[in-house]
């Protein structure tokens, strides 16, 4: 079998509130002198890592594009910042994310050009990046992203609404009393869970574990890093548990989006129709897919539906869709 030719590296990444030498972890999978532009993977969260796009490491297999993953600053392989800045509001904000993508980019400097490729909140990074124009960018994909933290939200209760009304009242309860540690709660968002994020059965053991983390967000022990200090400490958002990403709104400047665009959302995803027809109805060249019966974690709910994002990425790649 030939082996996929691989790098894996760190950039400097300098941070003027930052005390310490900061580096951004990248992983490329294929050759970026091959002659076609590059797919960036940019990783939800804020601060999954980069392993959850993994499954878009067979781009370079299949279209021959070579992908770049990386993580972003306060997670996985990149610098940790928990001992300088959990719970910084002001530092935790979209703009140090953009920074660091244009970091990123710099560091390769991509003349065949290049796609992003964002899931979650890197869908919504890269919906955000795009509005800046910079040279380069040929297309952008978004997968289970939202335009607006309010219009999440509003999904969110959404899909709380569809859920069994014991478990409707028991996250409704934990979001006001700001207690999501009970029992009660964990159950509850277990069954939330696995109707709007992962569909799969049983649960893959880490969203057993990040349902472990989420739901203790409540407890004063529990280190308040990158994803809660942006997302809240409620596992269901609310306006009044958001964190830094409170407002977020990227609808006023969709039309300023110039490349062509694909998103996709599951059928039952988190990020329902709502928080997806803002981009469809503003960004000038935008296809729009729903995955029949898959949820947030769409390419991981199987190898069907994987099959069925790969192809979409690879029509795109290729010149179709838009």
């Amino acid at each position: 079998m030939t082996q996929v030719k691989s790098e894996e590296g760190k950039i400097a990444l300098a941070i003027p509130s930052v005390r310490k030498a900061c580096h951004t972890y990248y992983n490329v999978i294929g050759d970026l002198a091959c002659g076609k532009p590059a797919v960036v993977c940019l990783h939800g969260g804020p601060g999954s890592t980069h392993a959850a796009m993994l499954p878009f490491a067979a781009i370079w297999k299949r279209f021959g594009h070579p992908v770049i993953f990386y993580d972003t600053i306060g997670c996985g392989q990149s610098t940790n910042l928990d001992d300088e800045k959990a719970g910084d509001e002001s530092f935790w904000q979209m703009s140090l994310f953009v920074n660091e993508l244009e970091v990123v980019l710099d560091h390769f400097n991509l003349p065949h050009g290049y796609y992003l490729l964002g899931q979650s909140f890197g869908g919504t990074l890269g919906v955000e990046f795009a509005t800046t124009q910079r040279a380069g960018l040929l297309g952008l994909i978004l997968g289970n992203a939202t335009s607006s933290m309010d219009l999440a939200i509003e999904a969110v209760w959404i899909r709380v609404g569809e859920l069994p009304f014991d478990a409707q009242e028991a996250l409704r309860k934990g979001a006001e009393t700001r207690n999501t540690a009970t029992d009660a709660f964990k159950d509850a968002y277990r069954i939330y869970v696995k109707h709007c994020i992962c569909r799969m059965d049983p649960l893959p053991p880490w969203i057993d574990k990040f349902i472990d983390y989420a739901t203790s967000l409540t407890n004063p022990d529990t280190v308040k890093g990158c994803l809660p200090t942006m997302m809240g400490w409620c596992p269901v958002m609310t306006k009044e548990s958001m964190g830094s990403l409170r407002g977020w709104n990227v609808i006023p400047r969709l039309h300023q989006v110039n490349v062509k665009t694909l998103i996709w959302n599951g059928e039952f995803a988190q990020t329902h129709d709502i928080c997806i027809r803002p981009m469809f109805d503003r960004i000038p060249r935008v296809h729009w897919v729903t995955l029949p019966g898959s949820a947030h974690l769409s390419f991981f709910e199987g190898d069907e539906t994987l099959e069925k994002c790969l192809g979409l990425v690879g029509d795109f790649l290729n010149g179709g869709s838009v």
